[in-house]
C-alpha cells in the first residue's frame, strides 16, 4: 500500500522544517500540532514520512531524518527512491514521470478507487519535485581504464635444446629451461641467447 495525504504542500513543507527543530525522541501525530500541523488531513504525513524513510515504525527520527537538517531536498531523494523501489524498477526515471503513467502503476499495484489513487499521485509528485535526484544518486566506484591498455602476453621461458657429443660418440641432449623476466624491449633475450650460443653452441667439444 502506497501512503497519501491531502495536504502535500504541508509534507513537504515539515520536511523543509526538520533542520529548524531539535531531533525528537518520537514524531507521532502528537507531535503535529506543535510544529502547527493541526489538522486532521495532516496526520497522514507520518504515515508518508514512516514510508521514505525518515522515522522507524515506532516513529523514531532515523539517520535520514538527520540528514535532512541539512540536506532536506536529498534526503527526500534518497528516501524516495527506497520507499518507492518498485516503481523505479519499473520506471529509473520515475521522479519526472507524468500522472498518467503514475496514475496506470498505482492503479496494478493497489485495490484502491480513482480518489485514493490520485492522493497517491500527487503525494508521489510533490516528493518527487522537492526532492534533489541527482545530488541523491549513489556514487558508482569507478573501475580502472583497461579496455585499451596493453597488456604483455605472460612470457614462457625457453626451452634450448643442444646435441653434446660424449667421449663414446654418442649424442646427448641437453634440455635447458630458465625463467627471464618480462622485457617489451627485447635485449634480454637477445643476450640470453647470443651467450647459449656463445657457450654452449660454438664450444668445441673435447673428444680426446
Amino acid at each position: 500500500m502506497y501512503p497519501y495525504t491531502q495536504n502535500t504542500g504541508n509534507l513537504t513543507n515539515l520536511i523543509q522544517s526538520i533542520g529548524s527543530n531539535g531531533v525528537p525522541d518520537k514524531f507521532t501525530t502528537k507531535e503535529l500540532p506543535v510544529w502547527g500541523y493541526k489538522s486532521s488531513n495532516d496526520r497522514a504525513i507520518v504515515g508518508v514520512l514512516k514510508f521514505i524513510g525518515f522515522l522507524d515504525q515506532s516513529g523514531s527520527p532515523t539517520e535520514l531524518w538527520r540528514q535532512a537538517r541539512t540536506k532536506p531536498e536529498q534526503a527526500t531523494a534518497t528516501g524516495v527512491r527506497t520507499g518507492y523501489k518498485s516503481l523505479f524498477q519499473t520506471f529509473p526515471d520515475a521522479e519526472r514521470k507524468d500522472s498518467e503513467s503514475l496514475t496506470n502503476f498505482f492503479k496494478a499495484k493497489t485495490d484502491v478507487g480513482d480518489a485514493a489513487i490520485k492522493m497517491m499521485v500527487a503525494t508521489f509528485k510533490a516528493l518527487a519535485q522537492f526532492g534533489d535526484f541527482e545530488s541523491s544518486k549513489g556514487v558508482v566506484e569507478k573501475k580502472p581504464q583497461t579496455d585499451n591498455a596493453y597488456t604483455p602476453p605472460p612470457v614462457q621461458p625457453p626451452v634450448v635444446t643442444t646435441p653434446m657429443l660424449s667421449n663414446s660418440g654418442m649424442a646427448v641432449n641437453l634440455n635447458i629451461e630458465l625463467s627471464l623476466p618480462p622485457d617489451e624491449t627485447g635485449k634480454v633475450y637477445d643476450a640470453f641467447f647470443k651467450s647459449m650460443k656463445k657457450h654452449l653452441i660454438d664450444v668445441k667439444t673435447d673428444t680426446d
